[in-house]
């Protein structure tokens, strides 16, 4: 923990919070796999050829990421579908909750959550011990496919300006399954800073971040 000011005690950075390496590599792998298969299904109903390439190059971006945290289990000898295995039943559940109704919602749920997501486990990732936090963060750094599903929410809402209020109701709903999905990943265990203020103030930062890229659209946060 790292002080504040003399006056207001300790607050929690992510830092402290990140788990164990095979629980974080395992959660997170697990959610660029699940990430793949759904821009994957986008690019199949994708009416157009254009929208259905894009989309293909997210699903494989977000397959090469899961790859690249599976390989530092391997390489850590832990064995990754164990790794993944406690994640199943949770992730789906997620995208239980977070399915949109029509092809656009569910563009638009990959993007906020997708984003949401890659901001927290890149500010976890520095928790990490130095022999694997530089490939993991690396391997979390670019934000193309992020851009990308931007691009092709902002082409459809182009066409279709009467959808942007839904889809602003829509990211306000998302936000707080996805912040519980991302709580469910802290090691905070019986820290009494967290008991006393909640783990709400360390998302600050990524709640700002979002609400910047849903004004980018249009879509008040």
């Amino acid at each position: 923990m790292r002080s504040r000011d003399d006056d207001s005690g300790l607050r929690i950075e992510f830092t402290d919070l990140a788990p164990e390496p095979a629980v974080f590599l395992g959660q997170s792998a697990y959610l660029f796999l699940r990430y793949a298969e759904s821009a994957a299904r986008h690019a199949h109903d994708a009416t157009d050829l254009e929208t259905e390439t894009t989309l293909a190059l997210v699903a494989e971006e977000c397959f090469r990421r899961f790859s690249t945290l599976a390989a530092v289990l391997d390489r850590l000898k832990v064995d990754r579908v164990e790794a993944m295995s406690p994640f199943i039943v949770p992730t789906r559940e997620f995208e239980r909750r977070t399915r949109g109704h029509n092809w656009t919602e569910r563009v638009a749920c990959t993007w906020v959550t997708m984003a949401f997501l890659q901001d927290f486990w890149r500010r976890l990732a520095e928790g990490l011990p130095v022999k694997i936090r530089k490939e993991v963060v690396a391997a979390l750094a670019d934000d193309t496919m992020i851009n990308v599903l931007r691009a092709e929410l902002a082409r459809r809402i182009e066409l279709e300006p009467g959808i942007r209020p839904v889809l602003a109701m829509w990211g306000r709903r998302l936000v707080g399954d996805t912040m519980l999905m991302a709580e469910s990943a802290l090691a905070y265990g019986d820290n009494p800073v967290i008991a006393a203020d909640g783990v709400e103030p360390v998302f600050t930062e990524i709640i700002s971040a979002h609400s910047t890229r849903m004004d980018s659209l249009g879509l008040t946060a």
